[in-house]
């Protein structure tokens, strides 16, 4: 994570717990070379489909969309399984999806649609670890809530290392905010033991606010750029912390962000991206004014700045129920009113626009999350709760066969009947389309070798 502080106040000072807890890096690991390329693997034949996607967005619904609300419906099942909704045609000949999602219904002959997704942690820190990394979180479920550089790294950060671009964006963008919980920082999203400068970059904020800026990166569309180089100043900005940082041994890793940051300040490309208030409101109105609708728009304009991956999470803050997609109670009233239909719309815009400018075949769109959600309904309460046994995920664009759905799950949307895939399939996949050997082996900062993924890149999708 590039973050950048003004020290208006003792209170604006780095935590040196923090910095030993999420950004220390030991004095044996700087002694070390801070840039290793994946191990060569033996050439072999790929489907056309590697490497065919330039750069990735993640739509990623927090919280765990209900499968059978959304692209997994189970019409004949019963009363207190099916739930409150009916299905529609998709523009694919006998797959049906929710009647809450029209607009990602008629894209269903450019989707690659996994059904059954399946992994054992049942709790949103470690479920969301999963998919990230591709790797199950050794932990509790408490001590994923605290970041330490013994974690997996994300996805992002394997590109951020192996493939960053040429451009001067930062190729890892998470928008606007990671999903953390209330004091502490939930693991698998930032670069773990690669170090901090294979961190994303958090744009912070709220797009959907006509005076947006990014709030981590001093970045006003109008403002001189010989300003905001000052404003970078590590002298001005962690002067009064110099030495303890020294001490901690994480100076390079700031030195490298903070070169970074003055490449982006200078990019127009960057600075014309981020400027959405220049955007005409009919088109700012097409992704849906409210916080995920301009997150997607964002995350569009800043992979055509030069981004490698740019997820954009649902937040808790979007909705009056403060609960993402995380229904153990309204589910039904939430699913129809606040989080579909955002969805849905944002989803459609990104397709859209992708399509119309040739951008798609290059580009790969995921919608994803950490679970799904229970077939039984809570009576009680009109919820369902966690799932990680059987949910939906969505592939599109850069490499992927349209029309296709992999996977069937049981008659109450369960468990898989046929071709169960985990989170390790997943980012193999992601990878893939990437141009990534999911396979190979990178080091980590002191050295220690692992492999990308253990899974293997889903072949329906994908070709073999």
């Amino acid at each position: 994570m590039l973050k950048l502080w003004n020290l208006n106040s003792r209170a604006d000072l780095l935590d040196r717990r923090e910095l030993l807890r999420v950004g220390g890096l030991s004095l044996a690991g700087l002694s070390l070379p801070t840039l290793l390329q994946a191990q060569p693997t033996p050439a072999v034949r790929r489907p056309p489909s590697f490497g065919q996607a330039k750069r990735c967005i993640i739509l990623y619904l927090s919280g765990g969309p209900a499968q059978l609300d959304t692209f997994d419906p189970k019409p004949d099942a019963p009363d207190d399984i099916r739930g409150e909704f009916t299905t529609i045609n998709t523009s694919v000949t006998g797959v049906r999806f929710s009647e809450l999602v029209p607009h990602t219904a008629r894209w269903m002959h450019k989707i690659g649609l996994v059904r059954t997704m399946n992994h054992t942690h049942n709790d949103h820190g470690r479920g969301s670890y999963w998919m990230f990394t591709g790797y199950p979180y050794p932990g509790s479920v408490p001590d994923v809530n605290s970041m330490s550089r013994a974690d997996m790294p994300h996805m992002g950060s394997i590109l951020a290392k192996l493939t960053p671009g040429d451009g001067p964006m930062f190729p890892f963008v998470i928008i606007p905010a990671r999903m953390d919980v209330a004091g502490g920082r939930r693991a698998g999203q930032f670069a773990g033991s690669l170090g901090g400068r294979f961190d994303p970059m958090l744009t912070g904020g709220n797009p959907n606010e006509d005076n947006f800026r990014l709030d981590h990166l001093p970045l006003a569309p109008n403002e001189d750029v010989s300003v905001l180089r000052r404003r970078l100043s590590l002298t001005d900005q962690l002067g009064a912390q110099t030495q303890q940082m020294q001490e901690l041994a994480i100076t390079q890793n700031i030195r490298d962000n903070q070169a970074r940051a003055l490449d982006v300040l200078s990019s127009d490309a960057v600075r014309r991206a981020v400027d959405l208030a220049a955007i005409p409101a009919s088109e700012r109105q097409r992704y849906g004014r409210n916080l995920f609708g301009q997150s997607v728009l964002l995350g569009r304009r800043l992979l055509d700045a030069g981004a490698r991956l740019v997820q954009c999470n649902w937040q808790r803050t979007q909705g009056s129920n403060g609960f993402a997609w995380d229904t153990h109670w309204n589910n039904f009233s939430a699913h129809r009113d606040e989080l579909v239909p955002p969805y849905d719309q944002a989803f459609n815009a990104l397709m859209t626009d992708l399509d119309r400018t040739g951008q798609l075949d290059e580009t790969l769109v995921v919608v994803a999350a950490e679970f799904g959600r229970s077939p039984r309904i809570t009576r009680s309460n009109g919820g369902r709760e966690h799932w990680p046994e059987c949910y939906s995920v969505l592939f599109a664009g850069g490499g992927i066969r349209g029309g296709t759905v992999v996977g069937r799950s049981d008659r109450i949307a369960a468990y898989p009947a046929a071709t169960p895939l985990t989170p390790a399939d997943f980012t193999a996949t992601i990878y893939h389309c990437l141009g990534i050997a999911p396979h190979s082996e990178t080091r980590d900062q002191t050295g220690r070798p692992f492999a990308l993924s253990h899974g293997n890149p889903i072949t329906e999708l994908v070709g073999s």
